[in-house]
């Protein structure tokens, strides 16, 4: 297999130079081998500084435009900045390249109603731009689902995890999230979402413009810096005036807590840097931590926490064991 010389056939499509044997051999190559997505990332990431803005602009058209008919499968697609998107149905990427770091999606738009995913991992995050011009921020765990339908009459989005939007505007089509007991409606703002499914809390923060929010308790409307938090156990919803880039900054790699214990920390920790946790003492659980660190690595966010409280931790291969320290004589708070 030569790579080079398919890489050749992707640099004559970008250039409007490719045959029809070209993108046919292009397509049967890619279906057949599924570790083309790693070889293509480190391609565009190693020639990303000699790619010129007219070029990455044809990356964005030849993404939107689509190569040959779509397929009904799944891609799982790897891209530079380490952001995963896993997209799902029937979409125009029989080949996957990057504008910037954000993917740029285009639906199929037949008349079955088919699902589309988009997926950060764990220990990633992913950008999209939907159909509508609209930004997604994912945070790492979490998955967006929308359908090929999206756009047509609405915006209707689920969420799992944690994300930030930025919403492009369109008085006649609102724009939905649903977040398990929570659903966000919105026409053009910035906001944020956090609503994992095994997390106890979905909260939802505005940065700009308005939010309408509908809870099984109540239907309340956000003003920019609102913050509103429902409980899954109690059912019930409350709201508070907030920094909106203090519930963001996961964004630029910043980890924020507030009150919050070492289990739930341990959690984020785990899910953001793809990494297993243990407790070697099932007390230290339950020990509240509030402050906001550095998150570009887990040994800056390990670090912090073991300097407040008495407990330390040990790192085996992916695995962080945390153990009481009876050493250190700091005051603490046990829920």
């Amino acid at each position: 297999m030569n790579k080079e010389h398919y890489l050749k056939i992707v640099e004559r499509y970008l250039a409007n130079h490719a045959t029809e044997e070209d993108i046919q051999e292009l397509s049967y190559f890619i279906k057949n081998n599924p570790q083309l997505n790693h070889w293509f990332e480190r391609q565009i990431r190693e020639s990303s500084s000699e790619i010129s803005e007219d070029l990455k602009r044809q990356m964005f058209n030849k993404i939107r435009g689509g190569i040959g008919k779509p397929e009904k499968h799944t891609l799982s697609i790897q891209f530079v900045m380490k952001k995963t998107l896993r997209i799902a149905a029937s979409i125009f990427l029989p080949i996957a390249l990057v504008y910037g770091t954000y993917l740029f999606v285009k639906i199929n738009m037949n008349e079955t109603e088919e699902p589309l995913l988009v997926v950060a991992e764990k220990g990633e995050k992913a950008n999209v731009v939907l159909p509508d011009g609209s930004k997604v921020c994912l945070n790492s765990g979490s998955t967006l689902t929308y359908y090929n339908t999206y756009n047509r009459n609405d915006r209707f989005l689920k969420l799992d995890g944690e994300a930030y939007f930025e919403v492009a505007p369109n008085p006649k089509k609102t724009f939905t999230v649903q977040c398990i007991d929570m659903k966000i409606e919105v026409v053009g703002t910035t906001f944020g979402i956090k609503a994992y499914d095994e997390d106890f809390i979905i909260s939802t923060v505005l940065e700009k413009g308005k939010v309408k929010i509908t809870t099984p308790d109540k239907i309340q409307i956000m003003h920019p810096n609102d913050r509103v938090v429902y409980s899954k156990s109690d059912k019930k919803s409350s709201s508070e005036i907030v920094k909106p880039d203090d519930f963001t900054d996961w964004r630029k790699n910043r980890l924020r807590f507030e009150n919050e214990t070492l289990l739930t920390i341990a959690k984020t920790i785990a899910r953001i840097h793809n990494v297993d946790y243990i407790f070697e003492d099932e007390t230290i659980k339950n020990l509240r931590f509030t402050g906001s660190v550095d998150n570009t690595n887990v040994a800056s966010v390990l670090h912090a926490i073991t300097l407040t409280a008495p407990i330390g931790y040990t790192v085996k291969n992916s695995l962080i064991i945390f153990h009481k320290d009876n050493r250190k004589n700091i005051y603490f708070r046990d829920c």
